[in-house]
């Protein structure tokens, strides 16, 4: 029986061996290899070669909305013909801008950025998977940021003045105050295009001028802080001018700076009475007003600027009294809280200045003229230098001077503002001392 089953299972095994040999016919299922229909003709032929016409291969000083532009290609088969644009900083551009193009043009309307190499390229495309690049790939570099040649304006409507403001407002520049050697303002003045001015209203705040105060856009009001006074007013229409009841807690203030920052408006340092502050103040609707530091890691001072770049606090220069004579400052300082300032270890800077002014455009932070009086150690006078330069920096480290030109003259308690993507410039005084000359302006320059 042992054997029966033996013989049984040795059976059995070489029947399988058998069935297991290679040259067994065995139904395999057959692979889909259907393509989709836009590649399945090999009969399809591409579009025919095209060429990148504009903008000229390797230029330079292009706008920022540049219109590229090929030739139209033909397709064989008569298909339609769409266009595929691509376009980054990479020598072989891999980054789609555009696409589904029936005609042989595009404006790129944004997203560039100024001083930068851009290479792009065009696909045709005929829609049965038949594609065909331009001949070449393209490049060209943008503008980067300049003062212009000339002035926008050089005798505009208001009168030549020092210590003014000009804010973007509701979609106009409305300009506010000011001074000269004769004159304090309170006039207000409004523009659409920094060109023409209107005088809009002619003593909205009462008694007294208003100079060297701060004007700032907060909660869809528009707020005037200070200038002499402790006054704070609003208006929601750039014209009609409501006074807080409130004032100021900080007191009388002048030459301090205001930004909105985390929510709140911020007024920082400045001049009370005869004194330099160093001291921060806060308020959640302009109104009440809480002391955040009553003096700070900064100096005291006044004629200072601050900016918010990069999620922080950035306050910039100054000035403040000391033995009778003006001390100045090109220290930088940050906060996040507006209680602790933390100086910036910067590796290039502009001079020692005050009545400078500063913004952030471009993802960077200006500085734009200013004033210096450093005392000649051979003749114990003041050299008084009004400055005509513009600094930009990216990180606050590192600051780059921008270029000038001749006939932009420098220049103290200026106006500057950020309107339509350009910096606008006005008025200042400039100090010649050779000639012994005071010089008030009221014009208007463009960095654009």
């Amino acid at each position: 029986m042992k054997f029966k089953n033996l013989l049984f299972i040795s059976t059995s095994l070489l029947i399988f061996g058998a069935c297991s040999s290679d040259d067994l016919d065995v139904d395999v299922p057959e692979t889909d290899t259907e393509q989709p229909e836009e590649e399945q003709n090999p009969d399809n032929n591409a579009p025919d070669t095209f060429n990148l016409t504009a903008v000229n291969n390797g230029a330079s000083d292009i706008e920022m909305n540049p219109l590229l532009m090929w030739s139209a290609t033909t397709d064989q088969d008569g298909d339609d013909i769409t266009y595929k644009l691509l376009l980054d900083t990479n020598e072989s551009p891999e980054t789609t801008i555009a696409e589904n193009l029936t005609t042989t043009e595009y404006t790129i309307t944004e997203g560039l950025n100024r001083n930068k190499v851009y290479y792009w390229k065009v696909i045709a495309m005929d829609g049965k998977g038949g594609e065909t690049e331009s001949t070449d790939v393209f490049s060209f570099t943008t503008k980067g940021l300049t003062l212009s040649e000339s002035a926008l304006v050089t005798n505009a409507e208001f009168s030549d003045r020092r210590n003014h403001s000009i804010t973007e407002f509701d979609g106009k520049l409305w300009l506010i105050g000011g001074q000269d050697d004769n004159s304090s303002y309170k006039d207000v003045w409004s523009s659409t295009d920094g060109k023409v001015w209107e005088l809009v209203a002619e003593d909205p705040f009462g008694f007294g001028g208003k100079s060297n105060h701060t004007a700032i856009v907060f909660k869809n009001k528009f707020w005037i802080i200070g200038g002499g006074f402790s006054d704070i007013w609003s208006s929601t229409n750039g014209i009609d001018w409501v006074r807080n009841d409130l004032s100021g807690p900080f007191g009388s203030r002048e030459g301090h700076s205001t930004v909105v920052y985390d929510g709140k408006l911020w007024v920082i340092g400045g001049t009370k009475g005869s004194e330099q502050m160093n001291d921060v103040w806060y308020s959640e609707d302009g109104i009440t007003w809480t002391e955040a530091a009553s003096s700070t890691q900064f100096s005291p001072r006044t004629d200072h600027t601050t900016v918010v770049f990069d999620g922080k606090m950035y306050l910039m220069g100054g000035t403040t009294i000391q033995d009778f004579s003006p001390l100045f400052y090109n220290d930088i300082y940050t906060s996040t809280d507006g209680i602790n300032w933390t100086e910036v270890a910067t590796e290039s800077v502009f001079e020692i200045r005050a009545n400078q002014t500063s913004l952030v455009y471009d993802n960077k932070m200006w500085v734009i003229g200013g004033w210096q009086a450093l005392t000649n150690q051979e003749t114990m006078e003041q050299d008084v230098v009004s400055f005509a330069d513009v600094w930009y920096s990216e990180n606050g480290t590192q600051w780059n001077k921008l270029n000038g030109n001749d006939s932009y003259t420098g220049r103290l308690g200026h106006a500057s503002v950020l309107f339509e993507n350009k910096i606008l410039i006005s008025g200042g005084l400039n100090i010649d001392q050779d000639d012994n000359l005071r010089s008030h302006y009221n014009d208007v320059w463009v960095i654009e």
